[in-house]
């Protein structure tokens, strides 16, 4: 597993470093050497927070942790960690190894009228690869990434769909209709 480990207002020492990318190399048994693992270590006021993103094929497993030590931050991330890949890789690699799909090149392009509109005030801006999934692995894809909503391509019906978490505890879905 290749490790990038990102400081945000912390710095962390070499021996910290070191100590959490032993930690985390436990988990190279699960996933292949390919596999890219980002840890971002970031203080605010007087918390430690601690990320950790694993992009694994076309799954992402994210864990955050806040807490007043970075060690404990780290700890617990570490232990959600194990939980989510317990609860989900299993899951998700049993039902989806033997379909494979095939990747389109979706470019999103700007619309050059946009700039007129100076009364919205766009802070943070994503480029997602939208991949063929089951409405199922939607879910598990966005329970895994703690999101509200996931973008997806719906692989019943190649349209591009949108799942989210309602506030009873459900799901819902937003299905979009080609037109001719």
């Amino acid at each position: 597993m290749k490790l990038k480990i990102i400081e945000r207002k912390f710095e962390a020492t070499e021996k910290m470093k070191e100590k959490m990318a032993a930690k985390l190399s436990k988990f190279d048994k699960f996933f292949d050497s390919e596999t890219e693992a980002q840890l971002v270590l970031s203080k605010e006021k007087e918390r430690e927070i601690c990320e950790i993103t694993i992009y694994y094929h076309d799954t992402i497993f994210r864990i955050e942790e806040t807490t007043k030590d970075m060690y404990t931050s780290f700890d617990e991330c570490i232990e959600n960690l194990k939980t989510q890949i317990r609860k989900h890789k299993t899951r998700l690699e049993n039902k989806f190894k033997h379909k494979k799909y095939e990747l389109e090149d979706w470019n999103f392009s700007t619309n050059e009228d946009t700039q007129e509109e100076k009364e919205f005030n766009i802070i943070r801006s994503k480029r997602i690869s939208v991949k063929p999934m089951y409405v199922e692995e939607a879910i598990l894809q966005m329970n895994l990434l703690n999101h509200e909503f996931f973008l997806f391509k719906n692989a019943n019906t190649d349209g591009i769909d949108i799942v989210y978490k309602r506030k009873d505890g459900n799901y819902g879905i937003i299905a979009t209709e080609q037109e001719n």
